[in-house]
């Protein structure tokens, strides 16, 4: 029997043959709606070889990936247009049919998330580029420095105008200007290839592990020597030293012969991360994310395919680069919402990447200081190994932690600084018990982080007199106030207007309800006058250079007290920081989402695993009106292993996964009548089956996005019930309308 083109015999092995020149066989086109096409081969090819095809006139770079069966007749089948020596293995073709199988995306869409570079065959383009001369005495306005901050990323290299445009994300005019002052020089006009012979590592031998750090490593890297699939939990605290010890693996992967993939949440990360691994392996780590220029997304996307580059730093697109003899993969902060992709396709990267090395036969290293429930299961059932590192490394103690009881700690008033005597104070939110321990952190010589993960200044804008709210008129969602951009933002959809005067309904005062991290530091501004701040969230951090600007000068210690939203929580080590304040700690508490007691404890764990990293002992204080909350009581007694396993007690009983099966079926339309009918349609279609319960369809959460209306379908069922094959039954019994969008989301994170 024939499988994609594999003939599979007895005992699960396979038998692959060469395709001779002449011969019809499907061709994977990297697109969203196919499963294989039939051409008829120009040159002899193996299964995974790339080829270069035609699709209504448009030309494609698929994968040959079976054997030709569409029963067209002969003069009907095209001809492919080049076949090139380059492929992917026989497990990477697995790996494709088994994501799409379980995401219920098309095998072409999963393609397309490889071959995600349309002139990777084709000889470099010839257009004009750009160097930056950091020389020019021109004024840096924010703009500007986005621009600085894009070269800085891509190694200063050369850059066309609309990847400047691009990385940076401004207008053609700002380009344009720094071009007519000398800022950005005219340079090559032709992209080159790059020698990526500079990114040949060594072991620079630097690094003394401790002995729970060499035990960890010795597991893994005996693992990597016997080679076969297995799968490690480095279960360490925050401040353990988990980075040193898959770097360990990584070496050992790397140094006989394999390839190595070191996954980030975010390339937010890798700004002190990035000095590490220099120190360690002697040369930088090639990166790969999203905010690379074209070519040298090309240029990396080639030298990995040629087996030039065998070792990257990546977010979670990383893991589809066209890898050689892949031999090890770690997933950093494995429990990271971020890992979770809900644009090209709906799949969770960690997940995907377990799915890969087991096919392809090696280690996989998930790291974490706060697992996920899935990754716990997986452990308790025996089919992941748990290393753990139970103590901060050089010596380092762990913070303490305490709550600090709202009810009884009310903040006081304060009055804005300029303002006319009739004003009225402000109400602060700042408790007195928190602000007389960041003044006495200050006057110590230390540092302190105050965490809300709300950006902007006020994340409500009403009337009081008559209610009207300020709303997104493409969302259901209000927007929030930026004061520092003088507007309102919707965080749905980036739309902007100006912030009214006076309420356009019926002409009184509007006011500001509510407090972003803007208004924290208004507060702090005002309460510790000499105390330098700096604000770190998505809209003050643009890049990895401003990241690691921010880094530098906490640092160097010019800034005493830094306020930021989730970018803080992850990975970042100040040494000289010893006091953590979550302005907040009951915001996500008591969410709608089944996990919102995992997130919140995850997110305020590592928030409060920041503090107390150097010499100086650390102190975390939790503001809250929930002081006896399971999760809070959890965090300050560090009794996490106890608090997941009464949370994992929970969803078991209400058969939630892990424990369970759940599959989102979201149906968009521009239209609402529209809307409703095709979900009438799929709603009477809906299968019936034991153990599988089908819920919907409700209008989501949030209704409205983008001036598309939404409404959602669920699907759950046990944790051995089969619902991919049903939901992919189901969609099929139903013709989509041009007008209408359907997402199949396996096991969602977003509830939204």
């Amino acid at each position: 029997m024939f499988i994609n083109g594999i003939e599979k015999k007895e005992k699960n092995k396979y038998f692959v043959s060469m395709f001779k020149a002449g011969d019809v066989v499907k061709i994977l086109i990297p697109n969203v709606v196919n499963a294989g096409y039939d051409y008829r081969l120009t040159a002899p090819a193996n299964l995974g070889n790339f080829v270069r095809v035609s699709v209504m006139n448009r030309p494609y770079i698929g994968v040959v990936f079976g054997i030709g069966d569409s029963g067209l007749k002969a003069d009907k089948i095209k001809n492919t247009i080049d076949v090139f020596p380059e492929k992917l293995s026989i497990n990477d073709l697995q790996w494709i049919q088994k994501m799409s199988d379980w995401t219920l995306m098309t095998p072409g869409a999963v393609l397309r998330l490889i071959v995600n570079i349309p002139d990777a065959f084709s000889p470099p383009r010839v257009e004009q580029l750009y160097n930056y001369s950091a020389d020019s005495s021109i004024r840096m306005t924010e703009a500007r420095q986005a621009v600085a901050d894009a070269f800085s990323s891509n190694d200063n290299e050369a850059m066309s105008i609309s990847d400047i445009q691009n990385i940076a994300n401004v207008g053609s005019a700002v380009v344009r200007g720094m071009i007519q002052r000398g800022v950005l020089v005219p340079s090559d006009v032709r992209v080159r290839e790059t020698d990526f012979s500079q990114y040949e590592y060594k072991d620079m031998g630097n690094v003394q592990l401790n002995e729970e750090q060499a035990a960890a490593a010795s597991e893994i890297c005996d693992s990597i020597d016997k080679g076969g699939f297995s799968a490690y939990l480095l279960d360490g605290i925050t401040g353990s030293g988990k980075t040193q010890v898959y770097f360990d693996a990584a070496w050992r992967a790397y140094s006989r012969g394999a390839s190595v993939l070191l996954m980030m949440p975010e390339i937010a990360l890798t700004a002190q991360f990035m000095s590490r691994y220099e120190q360690r392996f002697g040369a930088k780590p090639v990166v790969w994310h999203s905010n690379l220029t074209a070519a040298r997304r090309r240029e990396i996307w080639r030298g990995v395919l040629r087996g030039d580059i065998r070792m990257v730093v990546g977010t979670r697109s990383a893991l589809f680069l066209p890898w050689q003899n892949l031999g090890l993969i770690v997933v950093d902060e494995e429990h990271d919402s971020s890992y979770k992709q809900e644009d090209m396709g709906n799949y969770h990267a960690r997940d995907m990447a377990v799915l890969r090395a087991k096919i392809s036969g090696f280690p996989i290293v998930l790291a974490s200081a706060t697992p996920s429930a899935e990754t716990l299961q997986n452990v308790s059932d025996g089919k992941y190994v748990r290393l753990c590192l139970k103590s901060r490394f050089g010596g380092a103690s762990l913070p303490t932690i305490e709550t600090i009881d709202m009810r009884e700690n009310r903040p006081e008033q304060y009055a804005l600084q300029g303002d006319s005597d009739d004003t009225p104070p402000q109400v602060g939110y700042l408790s007195p018990i928190l602000c007389d321990a960041i003044r006495e952190t200050i006057c110590a010589g230390h540092q302190v982080m105050l965490f809300i993960n709300r950006r902007g200044f006020a994340p409500i804008v009403q009337c009081k007199k008559c209610g009207w709210v300020a709303q997104c008129p493409d969302c259901s969602v209000g927007m929030t106030y930026h004061k520092q951009l003088g507007k309102l933002l919707c965080h749905m959809c980036g739309r902007t207007s100006v912030m009214p005067e006076k309420c356009p309904v019926c002409g009184d005062a509007v006011s500001c309800r509510g407090a972003g991290l803007e208004k924290i530091q208004e507060e702090v501004n005002i309460r510790f006058p000499s105390a330098r701040t700096a604000l770190v969230s998505s809209d003050t951090i643009m890049s990895r250079q401003a990241l690691e600007r921010l880094v530098g000068k906490m640092e160097s210690g010019d800034i005493d007290i830094v306020i930021g939203t989730q970018i803080l929580a992850k990975g970042h080590h100040f040494p000289n920081l010893t006091l953590v304040g979550v302005v907040d700690a009951d915001m996500g508490l008591f969410g709608t989402d089944f996990r919102a007691a995992e997130h919140t404890f995850q997110q305020l764990f590592q928030v409060a695993g920041r503090a107390g990293r150097g010499d100086a002992p650390g102190k975390v204080l939790l503001q809250t009106y929930q002081p006896d909350h399971p999760v809070l009581r959890a965090i300050c007694n560090s009794d996490r292993d106890d608090f997941m396993a009464t949370d994992m007690a929970a969803r078991r009983s209400a058969k939630m996964p892990p424990y369970g099966q759940l599959i989102a079926v979201v149906v968009e339309a521009s239209k609402e009548n529209v809307l409703k009918k095709f979900c009438a349609e799929l709603s009477a279609s809906a299968p019936v089956a034991s153990s599988v319960k089908i819920m919907g369809p409700i209008a989501a959460q949030i209704y409205q996005v983008r001036n598309w209306y939404r409404m959602r379908f669920l699907v759950a069922g046990d944790a051995k019930a089969m619902l991919q094959p049903l939901v992919k039954h189901w969609m099929n019994k139903v013709r989509v309308p041009a007008n209408v969008r359907v997402k199949v989301d396996v096991n969602p994170q977003n509830f939204m």
